[in-house]
């Protein structure tokens, strides 16, 4: 057999990871040594370890949106088997392990909202709801009006014109279990909206399990989507 990757597959034992690419995942496995012959059509098969995964080690999809572009190029080989350079990030992606930098800014995201959430702490409740409206604004909803206004609360209508969907967002600046079983109340009674978001700035606020027609945003929640949003300087000048 004089063919170098012929004999990659034939002769590999266990130990060896096998990958391909399909649906949009990437998917690995080991192969159990010796190749059988399908008499039928006189296909040359080996058997997996147990089976091809389209997962890491942890169970995170290995979404080829979420792969480096450089593992990604293998998908133009024109042939069968063929090598991976990068081998250690494969590896890596598989094992759940992350390259040191995505560590650091993780860690460096991970200090940076919990500065954003103590910006958020110090603003008053109008600029609390001007924060949520600029947030919506600026991932594509629009505001059909405001459907009513008390001291520390706001309700507003929106809808997504990419879809066509109405949403109800009520916005408070002090909440509590109850409010939100209100609200949860009368959004059940509501047939126009296709789904509600209720945020809140502090209290407590014991969560339900959330619905794909209802979204529950605290303080956390917001500061992700405040940084996300690009709206952290604006929070900065708004306290400072």
């Amino acid at each position: 057999m004089q063919n170098p990757r012929l004999r990659i597959y034939y002769e590999t034992g266990s130990d060896a990871l096998f990958v391909t690419f399909h649906g949009g995942l990437l998917y690995w496995c080991c192969a159990k040594p010796g190749v059988t012959v399908d008499p039928a059509d006189d296909t040359r098969v080996r058997q997996t370890v147990d089976g091809w995964h389209s997962t890491s080690i942890g169970g995170e999809p290995l979404r080829t949106d979420r792969l480096s572009g450089a593992l990604l190029r293998v998908q133009g080989f024109r042939g069968t088997i063929c090598a991976v350079e990068l081998l250690s990030y494969l590896l890596g992606r598989i094992n759940d392990e992350l390259p040191p930098a995505v560590t650091v800014a993780d860690e460096a995201r991970a200090s940076y909202l919990a500065a954003i959430e103590d910006l958020i702490d110090l603003l008053t409740w109008q600029d609390f709801e001007l924060l949520v409206d600029l947030i919506f604004a600026g991932s594509g909803w629009r505001r059909l009006g405001s459907l009513g206004k008390t001291q520390k609360s706001l309700d507003l209508e929106l809808q997504l014109p990419t879809t066509g969907e109405i949403a109800f967002i009520q916005v408070k600046s002090e909440a509590s279990t109850s409010t939100l079983q209100d609200y949860l109340q009368r959004f059940a009674s509501y047939d126009k909206y296709d789904r509600m978001f209720f945020a809140w700035h502090k209290g407590s606020v014991e969560r339900p399990a959330e619905s794909a027609d209802v979204v529950l945003l605290d303080r956390a929640r917001i500061a992700s989507m405040a940084l996300d949003a690009g709206l952290a300087s604006w929070l900065r000048d708004k306290v400072s």
